[in-house]
């Protein structure tokens, strides 16, 4: 099952190792481009072809990571690398070896760790003797993917949808600033093992965690129409996790996540501690809280809430590669100009707003994986679809990037989402929006309305040979009774649904707007990602059962 989630928790897929200054950018960049256009001119096979356009993309990571239990360190992690993907295209435009669904399968297997590692120092021999390795590899994956595409057209029948392999794009030229990096690590350490302490001070609390992550990236790309782009990013965050039992023996978790990408925007102890204090107030509720029957009625989508449910039912599936191919679902494939959200609703990608309000965005980001310029794109205009999120694999009615490829590490960059705002011509003020929950419950004889605040995670399927559905996960989530107005706060329960029946299904849109960081998994790997939503009611929403997890409680009570 191909599964797409919106998660949390930070994502350190690459630990990385002191701060040490990225290379020299143009050194780096020129070194690649020097390797690049000798293989363009000199890489072929007799009798087989040649390769039509070849890019490199050189990640460099460095990170520290640092995290806390029971008030002491446990693990501490300091990194560096650099990894190199390869896009090397054989064929034309209209069909080439990218349509193979298994590139290299055929190949010999040799195992190699370091294979697309490159040198940590910017060693012009070092750097080109690895992409020469690499390019020689990938130009014979790509010939013989290319000759097995072409066999495939004998006997399959062309899918209709289908609109060629690549499209043009300008050339780009842009060498960026590199990132402050975190320079007092012990500080961030010292922080991390006091919000650690002040969880393990908890009776109720039988096990948690307090983690600090720092990453800064730098991307190199090159390729042979003449792009050259450098640019640097920095993710940092706090992740505080605890677990409490209730008098049934379930589990009952409960965390936060704080994301920055600049040193002077992390919150401070203080601030970090009074969060720690309120995280502490809600799990001691949410043990105590009942656990929820599954429940089909309007609901109250919150602020990030309503993101999630954004991003999970609607944004994957308005990814560019999902809209062709018998493998994808195409909720949304041929419904250009059609209605699928309420009229009064649009939603665009907006990768290029580096911040909302004092808060930045996980979702920012200046070039894409294949060296397009990041772009606003509409999606949706009031409720009538308009456009997708693309790359340089064109659309029937949509030609050219708009600048969302997007992965990490050595993963082949695909459409994905940047932010994911939706707007509104008709809005009510946030404080009225639980007294249209309790007028919708009563006029559809309920005897509660569900209010879903504080999003926690989010996973949807767009496979064709998979359910079409999306489910989320909020962390605190409340029935409203209809007579008294009173919230009573429950456990136990996660929304489901399926996109076109639940999209059009939004009847109030708040004038508030609320950010959501994230990463988002999908099969180019791990991106950050953001939504900015106004709180939404849905007039019909379902929730179903969390898996339940119940253990004994210890037999001897802890040391202390």
């Amino acid at each position: 099952m191909k599964r797409l989630s919106l998660i949390l928790a930070p994502v350190a897929l690459l630990f990385m190792v002191n701060s040490a200054q990225a290379g020299d950018a143009d050194k780096v960049l020129q070194s690649m481009k020097t390797e690049l256009d000798r293989n363009m001119a000199q890489l072929s096979i007799p009798d087989y072809p040649r390769p039509y356009f070849i890019a490199y993309l050189m990640r460099e990571a460095e990170a520290y990571s640092v995290g806390a239990r029971f008030g002491a360190p446990v693990v501490k992690r300091e990194d560096r690398q650099r990894v190199i993907y390869i896009d090397m295209r054989v064929g034309d435009p209209d069909l080439d070896n990218t349509m193979d669904r298994y590139p290299g399968f055929d190949m010999p297997f040799v195992y190699n760790p370091y294979a697309n590692r490159a040198p940590l120092a910017d060693d012009d021999k070092a750097l080109r003797t690895v992409l020469w390795k690499l390019t020689d590899k990938e130009y014979k994956k790509a010939v013989a993917s290319y000759l097995k595409v072409k066999a495939q057209r004998v006997y399959k029948r062309k899918d209709p949808d289908f609109a060629g392999c690549f499209a043009p794009a300008p050339k780009v030229e842009h060498v960026g600033e590199s990132e402050e990096f975190i320079d007092d690590f012990q500080k961030y350490q010292d922080i991390t093992v006091a919000l650690s302490r002040q969880l393990s001070e908890v009776d109720f609390i039988h096990d948690s965690s307090a983690n600090f992550d720092a990453s800064r990236s730098h991307r190199f790309f090159v390729n042979s129409e003449g792009t050259q782009v450098h640019t640097s990013d920095l993710f940092l965050s706090f992740n505080v996790q605890a677990q409490a039992r209730s008098e049934d023996g379930s589990v009952v978790p409960h965390s936060f996540v704080l994301y920055a990408r600049k040193i002077k925007d992390l919150p401070s102890q203080k601030e970090l501690e009074k969060r720690v204090a309120q995280l502490v107030t809600e799990l001691d509720a949410l043990r105590q809280a009942e656990v929820m029957q599954p429940f089909n009625g309007p609901a109250l989508l919150e602020g990030d809430t309503a993101g999630v449910f954004l991003h999970e039912a609607l944004g994957h599936r308005l990814e560019g590669h999902r809209q062709s191919g018998g493998d994808e679902g195409g909720t949304f494939s041929g419904k250009v100009g059609d209605q699928i959200l309420p009229e009064f609703i649009s939603i665009v990608d907006d990768p290029t707003m580096p911040r909302f309000g004092g808060t930045t965005i996980n979702g920012y980001y200046q070039y894409d994986d294949e060296g397009v310029a990041a772009q606003k794109v509409t999606l949706v205009d009031k409720g009538k679809l308009s456009g997708f999120l693309l790359t340089r694999r064109p659309l029937e009615m949509f030609k050219k990037s708009n600048g969302h490829a997007r992965s990490s590490g050595p993963q082949r960059p695909v459409a994905r989402m940047g932010t994911l705002i939706m707007s509104s011509d008709k809005t009510v003020p946030f404080k009225d929006l639980k007294k249209e929950l309790v007028r919708l419950a009563k006029k559809q004889g309920k005897k509660f309305g569900i209010i879903l605040r504080n999003a926690a995670s989010g996973a949807t399927n767009t496979s064709s040979w998979g359910f079409q559905a999306f489910k989320g996960v909020a962390r605190l989530v409340y029935q409203v009774d209809v007579k008294t107005g009173k919230e009573k706060l429950v456990r136990g329960v996660e929304l489901v649904g399926t996109p076109l029946a639940s999209l059009m299904k939004i009847v109030t849109v708040g004038d508030d707007a609320a950010l959501f960081n994230g990463f988002c998994g999908a099969e180019s790997g791990f991106v950050p990602v953001s939504t900015l939503t106004p709180s939404l009611i849905l007039s019909e929403l379902e929730l179903q059962k969390s898996p339940p997890r119940r253990e004994q409680k210890e037999v001897i009570p802890p040391p202390q």
